[in-house]
């Protein structure tokens, strides 16, 4: 998966076409100086005169244009109702309004300030209802409104008044509503994540109810296991399976769990080369076979990259394996199609302190990290559990209840 496949599985489709709208904005507004200055000259009339606006202003005029631009275009693909369009079209009209206003040097920062401030609210509100998943497009608008209400709060140093008391409670403030709104949006990613398995897991009647695939809810909403969730799902090409693919689907789970019965024993595992972890224990111990992620070999029943056991008070039970290709951004087959779904992790490499973490709620890493993808990989579960045999993963109070109705 390129960077722009990982960008673009992030998106709610209803979202798109505010995306686009964002993206095009500033050629519309290069169009409309070219045709103002074309019409003018051909009227004889002078040339535009550049208005006294300074850095602040301008930057204030294109954030605010931009949130203007996507909530003028999201009732195109976010139509909730009549009410929820008008909402979005005044706050588009609105903030077009103070853009021009900051562009043209007259005031704008009180007004700006309230309608960032509502809307911010509005939006935090409807993710942590779960009304709405995060998505990159509400992510990155979320961020731009930050951006601006910055601009709004903190006053600009003057020659002979350098305000530092205001300047300080505005910053102080703009950090405090940024840390606010990424604690929401951090928050309501993993519990649309966690929505998202459990609907899978609670769909039993779905199109491939042998392999766990359910219908088109839980496929509506793919893209909250985008990158701040820490998980990149493979974009599909649809939704329903084929009779082929189901076929294929089922074969190879039962194939796979023919092949693990081998590996019943964890002994046995670390005898055939699977290295356990420390501290090697839990509901979901993955243990890595070195030899097998080179061997050139996959999607083999026989040589799963890596084992899944739950190693709970002295007792280990396989619960699965985990398909994993060899380098990052190389497509792993996909014989069920959307039943057959791979996914890629984003890990944060941080220098100080050194190890992993995970993306920030805006879906970038911290500072004085690098983000990093992960080569893709496919979860193929040899138990009965209520997702299936393709579930992205398994409950944990599941794991133990089912480790103490099967003791190993």
């Amino acid at each position: 998966m390129n960077s722009w496949e990982a960008f673009w599985v992030g998106v709610a489709p209803q979202h798109a076409p505010a995306l686009v709208a964002a993206a095009i904005l500033p050629v519309l507004v290069f169009a409309a100086r070219r045709f103002r200055a074309r019409t003018r000259a051909e009227l004889g009339l002078p040339g535009h005169q550049p208005r006294p606006t300074g850095t602040l202003e301008v930057w204030a005029a294109w954030l605010l244009g931009i949130a203007a631009a996507v909530h003028l275009a999201l009732p195109l693909g976010h139509f909730d109702g009549p009410v929820l369009a008008a909402a979005f079209v005044g706050s588009g009209a609105a903030y077009a309004w103070l853009a021009m206003r900051a562009l043209e040097g007259r005031s704008w920062r009180l007004l700006s300030a309230l309608l960032l401030t509502a809307t911010l609210i509005a939006y935090l509100v409807v993710s942590g209802a779960g009304g709405e998943e995060p998505d990159q497009v509400g992510i990155a608008t979320a961020l731009v409104e930050l951006v601006a209400l910055g601009l709004c709060l903190v006053p600009v140093r003057q020659p002979g008044r350098p305000r530092r008391f205001a300047r300080f409670v505005g910053s102080a403030a703009t950090v405090a509503v940024t840390f606010g709104v990424g604690v929401v949006v951090w928050v309501s990613s993993f519990l649309a994540h966690a929505a998202t398995d459990t609907d899978v897991a609670s769909d039993p009647e779905g199109a491939v109810e042998a392999v766990g695939h359910t219908g088109d809810h839980a496929h509506e909403h793919d893209h909250v296991a985008r990158a701040q969730a820490g998980v990149i799902m493979r974009p599909i090409a649809g939704h329903h399976p084929t009779t082929a693919q189901q076929r294929a689907a089922t074969q190879l789970a039962d194939a796979t769990r023919k092949a693990m019965v081998r590996y019943a024993s964890l002994d046995a595992a670390l005898a055939a080369g699977y290295k356990l972890p420390k501290p090697g224990t839990g509901t979901d111990v993955h243990l890595e076979n070195k030899a097998f992620t080179r061997d050139g070999r996959v999607l083999d029943p026989q040589r799963p990259e890596m084992l899944v056991y739950a190693i709970v008070d002295g007792r280990a039970t396989l619960l699965g394996v985990v398909f994993v290709m060899e380098r990052a951004g190389a497509p792993g087959p996909d014989p069920g199609g959307p039943v057959t779904r791979w996914h890629a992790h984003n890990i944060c490499l941080t220098a100080l302190p050194p190890g992993f973490g995970i993306v920030t709620p805006f879906g970038t890493c911290p500072a004085l990290s690098v983000n990093v993808t992960s080569p893709e990989m496919m979860h193929v579960w040899i138990v009965e559990n209520p997702g299936g045999p393709f579930a992205e993963g398994l409950d944990a109070k599941w794991v133990r209840a089912y480790l103490a109705s099967h003791p190993a």
